[in-house]
């Protein structure tokens, strides 16, 4: 997909204005995203329909993404991997500021033959593919997880694997942003949909 055309269509979620945000506790959510970028003010535009499912969602997406024991730069690349395989544009085209991926971690974390050189990051990736895809490697990825991680991380990445991709899908089922004009999806990048 990378380089060709991306597909454009509507939204299927409206985002609400920034004048229509009443609580100053979301509006504060929506000024935060602006920073930290992943997700985007426009997420929480979305979900602000539902202002307490935006906070709460905000909440613990931060505390998963940004908080916790695995450290945020490993969490970000996998989120990046997982919104590549399940096709979300709006959402691999972030990009947490803080975390600083290289744009060559990006292009290449979905690639079905690309090993990042840290085993810790390595055994994360590989638990986010598993997770994701199905792959029917968990013996071998859970033995490699038990080599880098405490039960209370691998809960941790479970936890955020799993929001990551609800949150994808639904970001992709809302088409929140316009695409661009070539994807930002490498072409031979594992997927869920083959």
């Amino acid at each position: 997909m990378h380089g060709s055309k991306a597909t454009s269509h509507g939204p299927n979620g409206r985002q609400g204005s920034d004048a229509e945000v009443a609580d100053p506790a979301l509006r504060e959510v929506i000024e935060r995203a602006a920073s930290t970028q992943s997700p985007p003010p426009s997420w929480y535009r979305t979900m602000g329909h539902n202002p307490e499912v935006a906070k709460e969602f905000a909440r613990y997406w931060d505390m998963l993404h940004r908080g916790g024991a695995v450290d945020h730069r490993i969490k970000e690349l996998c989120r990046i991997q997982i919104a590549q395989m399940v096709g979300c544009e709006f959402c691999s085209k972030q990009s947490s500021p803080t975390a600083g991926i290289t744009d060559e971690e990006k292009l290449s974390c979905a690639m079905p033959d690309w090993e990042h050189p840290d085993p810790r990051t390595r055994a994360a990736l590989h638990y986010a593919r598993t997770l994701t895809l199905d792959d029917g490697r968990d013996t071998e990825v859970y033995a490699e997880l038990d080599e880098r991680y405490t039960p209370s991380e691998v809960i941790e990445l479970a936890a955020f694997f799993m929001l990551t991709m609800g949150g994808n899908r639904m970001a992709k089922s809302w088409s929140i942003e316009a695409h661009g004009e070539t994807s930002s999806i490498p072409a031979s990048a594992r997927s869920v949909h083959t």
